[in-house]
């Protein structure tokens, strides 16, 4: 019993490696695939906000498809649309083909998503903050990878970043190969009374996770863009920019896996939450009043983002007792969520063209880190909701 949940806890990491890797491999290579297609920074930028926004409309429909093809099958299925659109990206030559690589890879993220952390709840009840932090963690393995590591694989495959980009599809690859016998083994029975459940949008506490989880997907998909080529604007080489997101998705993993679990045995969610808003809030002033140097305020972003994603994430998991309603509650939260995260690094990237000062990004992050605290001090945390 004891190996097949490990098992079980393998294959979900392994799942969840794929998910962040294709968004994350961008950055570091961002500034050469701006040149070589001559595109400006606010239409570079929608290779992370499209996927993200496709995240978010696509999450809808999570439960729907769950409950016509089961947990297991979806999540192989969007795992199968992740490996294939990345792939294809070796044979980009266009803005138009990478950007529909993008548009795909964000629909495999946007359903896989959701039923993944329904997937949790059904097999893990009492271990939501523990899972929910390997899942995380993945998640941060795979964007520390991809990020930096592009720089050094591009090199060894003549300098082109199609190829560099594309090789992350193996893992794609691995992840279907352990999470098949999940599949075969799902007693999945199809039930068309699941199709019907109703996303819970006239619930005030839905509307709370949302905006949290939202102005989080934000900061991070900000981070995660543009602290390369700002760092690159500010003097760092091209593998410099690529250490330091790899600093920065290494903490972040960490402290993905470390704040959750603590979360578990200190029960306070808002506290949690307020603490990691401000530890991004620190380390942001200090990168733009020069108080340390990038390095230890990456660090600081680190550790809040790390916290904020799983703690968000596991908001509506521990306000529902059903894995149905934590996979309606959680498509509700990521659908709207990740679409106001998407919309961030665009208005990041104008901003960029427009506003010739090199840390604009991180003046608008400091911007939703206030008003993500405004909306944390509204928020009441209860602990156990009523729909």
């Amino acid at each position: 019993m004891k190996k097949q949940i490990l098992f079980i806890i393998v294959a979900l990491f392994l799942v969840s490696l794929n998910l962040r890797m294709s968004i994350a491999s961008i950055s570091p290579v961002l500034e050469n695939i701006r040149n070589d297609l001559e595109l400006s920074n606010g239409m570079v930028s929608l290779l992370t906000s499209i996927p993200v926004i496709c995240m978010g409309f696509f999450a809808f429909f999570a439960t729907r498809v769950s409950a016509r093809f089961g947990l297991e099958k979806t999540i192989a299925t969007c795992l199968l649309l992740i490996g294939i659109a990345t792939a294809f990206r070796a044979f980009t030559n266009s803005a138009i083909t990478l950007l529909i690589t993008a548009f795909l890879i964000g629909i495999g993220i946007a359903i896989s998503g959701p039923l993944v952390s329904g997937y949790i709840k059904q097999k893990f009840p009492n271990r939501i903050g523990m899972m929910i932090g390997v899942y995380s963690v993945g998640m941060g393995i795979g964007a520390s990878l991809s990020a930096g590591l592009m720089i050094p694989l591009q090199k060894q495959l003549n300098d082109s970043w199609q190829l560099a980009l594309a090789s992350w599809s193996i893992f794609a690859v691995i992840g279907l190969l352990f999470w098949y016998p999940m599949v075969k083994k799902s007693e999945f029975v199809k039930n068309s009374t699941k199709a019907m459940i109703q996303l819970p949008f006239k619930n005030k506490n839905v509307w709370s996770f949302t905006l949290i989880f939202g102005l989080q997907a934000g900061m991070f998909y900000c981070i995660s863009t543009w602290l390369a080529p700002i760092a690159q604007s500010m003097g760092f080489s091209g593998e410099q920019s690529g250490t330091l997101i790899t600093l920065f998705t290494i903490i972040q993993m960490i402290f993905s896996f470390l704040i959750p679990s603590l979360a578990d045995v200190y029960k306070n969610e808002k506290a949690w939450l307020m603490g990691s808003t401000l530890f991004v809030l620190i380390g942001l002033l200090c990168i733009v009043f020069h108080i340390v140097n990038p390095w230890l305020a990456t660090i600081l972003i680190g550790i809040g983002l790390g916290g904020l994603f799983p703690l968000a994430l596991a908001l509506p998991l521990n306000a529902v007792s059903s894995s149905s309603e934590a996979s309606s509650w959680t498509s509700m939260m990521q659908g709207f969520g990740y679409m106001l995260g998407g919309v961030i690094p665009f208005i990041a990237g104008l901003t960029r063209d427009y506003i010739a000062y090199e840390k604009q990004v991180f003046v608008l992050m400091i911007i939703l880190c206030m008003v993500l605290f405004i909306a944390l001090l509204r928020w009441r945390g209860d602990k156990r909701v009523n729909q």
